[in-house]
């Protein structure tokens, strides 16, 4: 409904500034550095010995990124902002509303909230009663952030097993909030699940670990139902190109929503298309 707002013209234009930009902005070395503060992923770090695995940031690596999203966040409004010079105000508007993500994916141009990602993963089709694969949970703080909804299952799955009176409290939290939570030790570039067995799959700040973050979110797309849904906040800049590009596909978008200006958070919701 969003592009339904935008001109005919405009709508065939994006995907080939985008893929442009992509391949002439990104693929060049990055050519003056910024001094924008990455507080998103400080604070995460800051707080990843009690909320769950500790993400690696090269500050190099980090500063060569915001260098980068920079020149293609430029280019693209240089590049977008002349087509929409001669269009109306309500498109301007739309436009206004977008950005685009390090992936050279366009975006909403929105800071993206965990809580409200995750609700809306989980408030598709089939009522509260879902099954739920929690990835990354860490120490199971992130119970006390109230991401889940009374009535779920949620199965939180991690490589490290939390200790025993972290789980008990996280487990009798849930309980008292009205839905089931059960921790499984496991691999998520390999999990022990069938094909189609959660209504939902959530994780948080987890796809920047040392794996190959593809092979985990093919293993999401395999063991989510056909019509569930994937909702990630994650602070990997370009992950919407391996989670929408490479795995899930366009079709598959309900939203993904990043604002690079304020934050290096990448977050929203994609549905297992089959």
């Amino acid at each position: 409904m969003r592009e339904a707002m935008l001109p005919l013209t405009l709508i065939h234009l994006l995907p080939t500034a985008s893929a442009f930009l992509h391949s002439s902005v990104l693929s060049s070395p990055p050519r003056t550095y910024s001094t924008l503060k990455y507080r998103v992923v400080h604070q995460y770090n800051q707080r990843s010995n009690d909320d769950g695995p500790k993400c690696h940031v090269d500050e190099d690596a980090a500063e060569a990124k915001n260098s980068r999203r920079n020149i293609l966040r430029n280019g693209v409004s240089w590049t977008i902002g002349g087509i929409i010079g001669t269009t109306s105000s309500r498109a301007s508007a739309s436009y206004k509303s977008k950005t685009v993500s390090l992936s050279g994916r366009i975006v909403d141009r929105i800071e993206p909230d965990e809580r409200k990602i995750y609700a809306e993963a989980l408030n598709g089709p089939g009522g509260t009663h879902k099954r739920v694969l929690w990835i990354g949970s860490g120490t199971m703080n992130g119970v006390y952030k109230n991401l889940f909804q009374a009535g779920n299952e949620v199965i939180a799955v991690d490589l490290n097993i939390p200790e025993v009176i972290d789980l008990n409290a996280a487990t009798a939290y849930a309980t008292e909030h009205g839905y089931q939570l059960h921790f499984e030790q496991g691999d998520a570039t390999k999990m022990n699940f069938a094909d189609g067995t959660f209504d939902v799959v959530v994780c948080s700040m987890f796809l920047c670990q040392d794996f190959n973050p593809e092979v985990v979110v093919s293993e999401i797309k395999r063991v989510l139902k056909p019509g569930g849904r994937f909702g990630f906040y994650e602070h990997v800049e370009d992950i919407d190109g391996i989670i929408v590009g490479r795995v899930f596909g366009e079709r598959s978008v309900i939203r993904v929503q990043a604002y690079p200006e304020m934050v290096n958070v990448i977050g929203g919701v994609v549905v297992n298309k089959v």
